[in-house]
């Protein structure tokens, strides 16, 4: 081999360099705006943590109000609103900035809280009021008298058309019904002890609801319970997939999978402690609250990599497709620490990815602290050099 021409291994290394740098550059420069995040209530220390659900790291911590026990996001994820138990509020989360952009009166013991498929109307479940609230989205103002729901309601769901929402009630063992045209409960339906939780399948013709030791399904069309699946002691959360095929609740032990057509449980998984649950927009991973972390599961319950650290106690999750991103602040894959990331640092965390360098060489590159630097952590790295990005 003549000297100053390299061998064949090292043409076809660099080949493999440039050919995955260049398709990481293009990846980033043709992506969509919007990456999927979950939102994160953590009752215990009042903030809520952004997980960038491609890495699966927290992006950002928000200081909210005392006691955030739910959260959810609008239609188009532009905004969050968290229930804050003990003060009393709302907050409502800019997601583009990731800062709360106003605080305001929620009525008494704010339980969970729903939006209206237009995201105008927010329906507050306030437990020590025995009623519902509604506020105005736009004017963060109350409208009209609270809705009487029965004794000590608990969680809420709007359904896909808007016109009615259900109410859990924990002392009444019931579910309210209220039509939200005229703001009033005109039924109730009787369920197992204590229902806790709940939620509307996608076409909006039944209602999942947790209680005693089943979760209960409604009929829409006859606002009747037509099955009742024994899930184990206390089921706390509902979610159900966006596509419909399935829906996850939690008990004290473990999450268990439904299949919705027809209803019945698939498979569980034992977790300690669950509490919350929420299901990506793909309906392929899910997102459970244990201790003080978030777990993540494929569709079947199977566990995905480690679990991610948030704050104390989280209580609710929410997930969408955010436009602005997952996070503001911070240089991921800003290897040399001077507030940029360039395309050569781009190029050092490909050669780690490769193994051709050690982590060490770009250690903010490897966001999730494995070890190693995926594709998926590349392609933050690149969103930060297009986008521009500010030091913690």
């Amino acid at each position: 081999m003549e000297r100053g021409i390299p061998s064949r291994r090292a043409v076809m290394g660099m080949s493999r360099i440039a050919a995955l740098a260049a398709a990481v550059v293009l990846a980033g420069a043709a992506r969509t705006a919007a990456d999927v995040c979950a939102y994160v209530a953590n009752s215990g220390n009042d903030t809520v943590s952004v997980i960038d659900t491609a890495t699966n790291t927290v992006r950002a911590t928000i200081a909210v109000g005392q006691t955030p026990r739910a959260i959810v996001l609008t239609p188009d994820a532009t905004r969050a609103y968290v229930a804050n138990g003990r003060a009393r509020t709302l907050s409502l989360i800019d997601t583009a900035s990731n800062t709360v952009h106003a605080t305001f009166p929620a009525g008494r013991d704010p339980r969970d809280l729903a939006l209206t498929p237009d995201a105008l109307r927010i329906y507050v479940s306030n437990g020590s009021s025995d009623a519902v609230a509604v506020i105005d989205a736009a004017t963060q103002m109350f409208v009209g008298s609270d809705i009487s729901v029965g004794n000590a309601p608990r969680g809420i769901a709007v359904t896909p058309d808007g016109a009615r929402a259900y109410v859990t009630s924990v002392v009444d063992d019931q579910v309210a019904v209220i039509d939200t045209a005229t703001a009033t409960a005109f039924d109730t339906i009787a369920v197992g002890n204590g229902p806790t939780d709940v939620a509307v399948t996608p076409d909006g013709k039944q209602v999942y609801v947790t209680n005693g030791n089943a979760v209960s399904i409604i009929d829409v069309r006859t606002d009747l319970v037509f099955r009742n699946l024994r899930i184990g002691h206390s089921p706390r959360s509902v979610a159900i997939a966006p596509d419909g095929t399935r829906a996850y609740v939690t008990n004290n032990e473990a999450v268990f999978v439904i299949d919705t057509a027809p209803p019945s449980i698939d498979t569980s998984t034992p977790l300690t402690n669950p509490t919350a649950v929420a299901v990506t927009p793909d309906s392929r991973r899910v997102y459970v609250a244990s201790g003080n972390t978030v777990v993540v599961l494929d569709a079947t319950a199977h566990l995905m990599g480690a679990a991610i650290p948030v704050g104390d106690t989280p209580m609710s999750i929410a997930i969408a497709d955010v436009p602005t991103g997952c996070g503001v602040g911070g240089c991921d894959g800003d290897c040399t620490g001077d507030g940029a990331v360039t395309v050569d640092e781009i190029l050092t965390a490909v050669r780690v990815a490769l193994g051709s360098q050690p982590v060490s060489a770009c250690a903010a590159g490897d966001l999730n602290h494995d070890g190693e630097i995926a594709i998926d952590e590349i392609l933050v790295a690149v969103r930060a050099a297009l986008d521009g990005c500010v030091p913690d």
